[in-house]
């Protein structure tokens, strides 16, 4: 059976996200935001096409500020008159991705350009957009913080096929690999991964993985979230 999953974020985003018109009020988009409890907001033309975003922080930047010396009713007034066009974040401006972009991809580039939000497009319209939330719950997804288990942080040597003979030790006891994840920085010549088993009868594990040669640097168990 063929797998489809190649590791975009056409398995990832959030599809059919809120939208608003660039036409909109400033007053629409603030309830929108604030009722919602969301941060980011795409704006989209009649043939749905994306010309902008609106954030939360462009709705603070938006707002009067508390100088003024408009009452509440001429200021209410002002915020209807006004347009998202004039406020948003433009098309331009953004730092977009596709459907086909990598999930580590887009992560990198978050973390490039300090930003939160990548509304995801397909041409010129909206398929998605992907968000600093959405990046923790695939962290969370790649530790697999949701199943109950063990975490084994591991030392090994940064050389082809080092890591097999972990790997075989796990075999050799029957225990199922939750996930793997190793940074690419090395400590005291060693390269470090931490591994999630699924057992919590690690004692035997950590003692045939460092009569192995595989020193284990910390141990963590709890339950499922």
């Amino acid at each position: 059976m063929k797998i489809n999953y190649k590791g975009f974020m056409r398995e990832m985003i959030r599809r059919n996200p809120l939208t608003i018109s660039p036409d909109a009020s400033f007053l629409e988009a603030r309830s929108i935001i604030h009722t919602r409890g969301i941060r980011y907001l795409p704006v989209v033309d009649n043939n749905h096409k994306v010309v902008g975003i609106v954030t939360d922080a462009d709705i603070r930047e938006a707002a009067p500020s508390d100088a003024t010396t408009l009452n509440i009713y001429e200021a209410e007034y002002l915020l209807e008159k006004l347009k998202v066009a004039t406020f948003m974040t433009p098309k331009d401006k953004l730092i977009t991705i596709t459907p086909d972009t990598l999930i580590e991809e887009a992560v990198q580039l978050m973390c490039d350009h300090k930003i939160g939000c990548l509304p995801v497009l397909e041409g010129e319209f909206l398929y998605g957009i992907f968000t600093e939330t959405d990046a923790l719950d695939h962290l969370v997804d790649i530790f697999g913080l949701k199943e109950k288990g063990s975490r084994l942080t591991i030392a090994f040597e940064d050389k082809a096929g080092a890591m097999l003979g972990i790997l075989e030790v796990f075999k050799r006891h029957n225990v199922n690999v939750i996930s793997i994840v190793s940074p690419s920085f090395i400590i005291e010549g060693k390269r470090i991964v931490a591994i999630r088993i699924r057992t919590e009868e690690y004692g035997s594990i950590v003692s045939d993985l460092e009569g192995a040669g595989y020193p284990v640097l910390s141990i963590g168990t709890w339950p499922s979230i």
